[in-house]
């Protein structure tokens, strides 16, 4: 009898200890897919060409809001943009809604939303932006208004699986432009104002880490002073770059001919401008954080593209020669939505470091994850000594810290008496530099 409730007991104790094993490791295998899944998201910029606008030569009969809806839907619906920038959305807060109902928000979906509208200088037409938000939030506008039009900044926060939890997540700023449009000496003169006076702004407001310069640039080649302002400015920390590196004359050079974006019709049109493709006007740059993943948003590398242009399009329509760059529908949706093309990049979310300072190309620390005993730290920074490593919960509650010797690599840390669990480290350098990194304890 007692060696009978014995062994009752051992079996029964030992199930309990592997179906508390079972979901521990269904715990742990959700939160290493929690910490290492990335995304990958997708930015899109186009000059709507007067939607929802008419004027005597851009009327109803040729350039139809309602046709326009339809082309619109056709074209972000095969390419599925995250984000959503546009040029020459036509005068009206109407129009901002009337795209996210009648493009975005269809078949079933209720989940892009639009940034404010704005038209300080009440001119024609504006800026707007969309954006998925089951992937971001709106957490800052700002408005640069210039003596032509407003430059819109726009500050999202991305919707990380463990955002309630960490209560950490990534922010990408998107400067969205229309600049003046023209080839002589004072239009030239103008853009640059325009581009001094947003570069200005970035820089007293202290605008670093991810950020996006987008929208039609109406710029002739990259030697132009006001393109030259944002590669090369004396800030280095609001400097842009151009992630396909195209530099030289980009108008009327058929070398040039992969990257034009306007424009996409031969012959003549009462509104579409005309003539082929042959201008890059439209351009997407990033920061130097973006493309390296400095701060938790990453360029993906040769994800920028032009729909539609396959290279042999110079002083040529979209379709013709035929256009087998896409489906047949999609070409011919681009060629009657707008006179212009799109342009498109990838971001893939990576591992965020906050910073105190803007170099940190100079700190790399690596973690064995998973850990079950000893945690070892390789670090990788011989410019600033380690002062300190604190432990937190991921709900944010600090469990311990550790001093550190300097720059002494690798380090051991023994974990051994915490629970199974995933935990943020933080690292405090001498400089201030504070770097966050997760780890997932067995």
């Amino acid at each position: 009898m007692y060696n009978a409730a014995f062994s009752y007991f051992i079996s029964t104790l030992i199930y309990n200890m592997k179906i508390r094993y079972f979901f521990l490791i269904i715990l742990l295998s959700a939160a290493i897919q929690q910490v290492s899944a990335q995304d990958t998201l997708r930015v899109m910029q186009y000059n709507l060409m007067f939607y929802g606008l008419y004027t005597d030569f851009c009327t109803a009969e040729n350039n139809n809001v309602e046709a326009k809806d339809e082309y619109l839907k056709t074209i972000t619906g095969y390419y599925q943009p995250d984000i959503f920038a546009v040029n020459e959305l036509g005068r009206g807060a109407h129009n901002l809604t009337r795209l996210r109902d009648n493009v975005f928000n269809v078949d079933g979906n209720d989940h892009f939303e639009y940034a404010t509208y704005t038209n300080t200088g009440n001119g024609w037409f504006a800026n707007g932006l969309f954006y998925d938000s089951r992937k971001f939030g709106l957490y800052e506008e700002a408005i640069v208004n210039t003596y032509i039009r407003d430059i819109n900044l726009y500050t999202l926060y991305y919707k990380s699986d463990d955002l309630a939890h960490t209560q950490d997540t990534v922010f990408l700023t998107l400067v969205l432009a229309h600049l003046k449009a023209g080839n002589s000496t004072s239009d030239q003169q103008d853009r640059l104002t325009m581009i001094r006076n947003v570069m200005n702004y970035l820089g007293d407001n202290n605008y670093t880490g991810n950020v996006m310069f987008l929208g039609d640039f109406n710029m002739k080649s990259s030697y132009e002073q006001a393109y030259q302002q944002l590669l090369y400015h004396p800030n280095e920390d609001i400097r842009f770059y151009d992630p396909i590196g195209v530099e030289g004359v980009w108008g009327n050079n058929r070398d040039m001919a992969p990257y034009h974006t306007q424009s996409p019709r031969t012959g003549s049109h009462p509104c579409f401008v005309t003539g082929g493709l042959d201008d890059r006007y439209d351009i997407i740059l990033a920061s130097e954080e973006v493309m390296k993943g400095h701060r938790g948003l990453q360029y993906v590398q040769d994800s920028y593209l032009v729909p539609g242009q396959d290279g042999n399009r110079y002083n040529q329509s979209l379709i013709d020669p035929p256009n087998f760059s896409a489906p047949e529908e999609i070409i011919y949706a681009m060629y009657n939505m707008s006179d212009h093309l799109p342009v498109m990049l990838e971001l893939q979310t990576v591992d965020f470091i906050t910073s105190s300072v803007r170099d940190e190309n100079i700190y790399r620390i690596s973690i064995a994850n998973p850990v079950k005993d000893n945690l070892i730290i390789h670090l990788e920074n011989t410019h600033d000594a380690l002062l300190q490593v604190d432990l937190f919960r991921v709900d944010g509650l600090w469990i311990d810290n550790y001093a550190v010797d300097g720059m002494h690599s690798p380090l051991l840390i023994n974990v051994e008496s915490l629970p199974p669990g995933v935990y943020l480290l933080r690292f405090l350098f001498a400089s201030s530099y504070m770097l966050t990194k997760k780890i997932i304890k067995l």
